[in-house]
């Protein structure tokens, strides 16, 4: 293996490092803080609030870590964004107040568009287009092994050793991680492109290219998807089936399951055959799927399609990151990718805001079938749309 692979294979190693922790970090939140949050006397308001601090900070920070790193340099961001976190769990530890617990969910977000932004950025910097899709598909898998065993770690910790165990014991990792990120070779060879475009310029350089708005457009109508099964579907499956809280968190850990193992593969097929057709189709089957979920009428059923599910979402939303990488680097203008994985990661949290506000909003208007329905119908539109703006192959 020459230098320069090898380089690229401990950076791959690093991103996915740095994001199965930071997806370790949101997991086990879940389980553990609005338990001590209800505790301290925090509302339900109050709880959802907390938990669309997340994506606020995600917003927040999402574009400007990204120009940031286009312009000085991937290596500072990304032990930043593992240090700064390990600060925010921290804070989750010893919160004692709600103000607390917002400023540490909101540095949480925060931090995690650091990670997300910047190293994004850096598996486009290291692979070529043709290699990227199984790359990314792998950073995926990370992110999919991280959210699965959060909350698994996250109630078990709780339950032996007490709520400020599992946010010590994920600042710890993060301290890990930024070590990692700092002291590593293959970031130091990442030079700064020392750009002279406003951030204005810079992004509206990234939104001039007709693929990428579509593709934004993908990223966050399956958020919004996504948004709305999280806090909706638990009610329905335990009104119409009596399943149990424990049968329906493993519903959900099943379609996480599915989008990790299939990640890599749909990367390795999207190298291979290209993009278009996996996206296309993704759309359209979760456009069925989604709402055939409010159909079904036993276990079985459900556990299909939550299967079913998991691998739809998989179709389309693992190729939208070497899509925006490619359609970038296409143009020679590799050096902005930070500003791209910036607005990708802008529109996953709109979308995560917008999701249950939607859903919810739909659903006490029209019911749960009728609301996943209506929000299913952007997904065909945007299907359409890029078979008319993406080539074959």
């Amino acid at each position: 293996m020459s230098k320069g692979k090898k380089r690229a294979a401990g950076l791959l190693v690093l991103v996915c490092t740095i994001i199965f922790i930071d997806s370790l970090g949101y997991g086990i939140v879940v389980p553990v803080m609005p338990v001590y949050a209800r505790s301290l006397g925090v509302t339900q308001v109050g709880l959802g609030l907390l938990f669309a601090s997340y994506a606020l900070g995600n917003i927040a920070g999402a574009l400007p870590f990204g120009i940031l790193s286009d312009r000085l340099g991937r290596r500072h961001f990304l032990t930043f964004g593992m240090m700064a976190m390990a600060g925010a769990f921290i804070i989750y530890a010893y919160s004692t107040t709600f103000l607390e617990l917002f400023l540490s969910r909101f540095l949480d977000g925060l931090t995690a568009a650091a990670n997300w932004s910047v190293g994004l950025a850096i598996v486009a910097d290291a692979f070529p287009a043709g290699e990227r899709g199984e790359r990314m598909g792998m950073v995926m898998t990370a992110m999919g092994a991280g959210s699965i065993a959060g909350p698994l770690l996250g109630g078990v910790f709780y339950d032996w050793l007490g709520y400020k165990a599992p946010f010590l014991f994920v600042a710890g990792l993060c301290v890990l991680g930024g070590l990692a990120a700092i002291s590593s070779r293959g970031l130091k060879c990442l030079v700064a492109s020392a750009r002279e475009e406003s951030y204005l310029e810079m992004t509206r350089m990234v939104l001039r290219h007709p693929v990428l708005a579509v593709t934004l457009m993908i990223v966050m109508m399956g958020t919004i998807n996504l948004g709305v099964l999280e806090p909706l579907f638990p009610v329905y499956l335990k009104e119409n089936m009596g399943l149990s809280s424990t049968t329906i968190g493993l519903l959900f850990a099943l379609t996480i399951f599915t989008f990790t193992v299939f990640s890599p593969l749909v990367g390795l097929w999207v190298d291979r055959r290209g993009k278009r057709a996996p996206m296309i189709w993704g759309l359209l089957a979760t456009a069925f799927v989604v709402p055939a979920l409010t159909f079904s009428k036993n276990l079985t059923e459900a556990t299909i399609l939550f299967s079913l599910c998991g691998f739809s979402i998989t179709l389309f939303e693992t190729p939208t990151m070497p899509l925006i990488a490619d359609a970038i680097g296409s143009e020679g203008e590799g050096e902005v990718y930070g500003t791209a994985f910036g607005l990708f990661n802008m529109a996953w949290a709109l979308g995560y805001i917008l999701g249950p506000l939607a859903g919810g909003f739909l659903a006490q208007k029209h019911g749960l079938s009728t609301a996943v329905i209506m929000l299913s119908v952007p997904l065909v539109i945007l299907a359409w749309k890029l078979r008319e703006k993406l080539p074959k192959g």
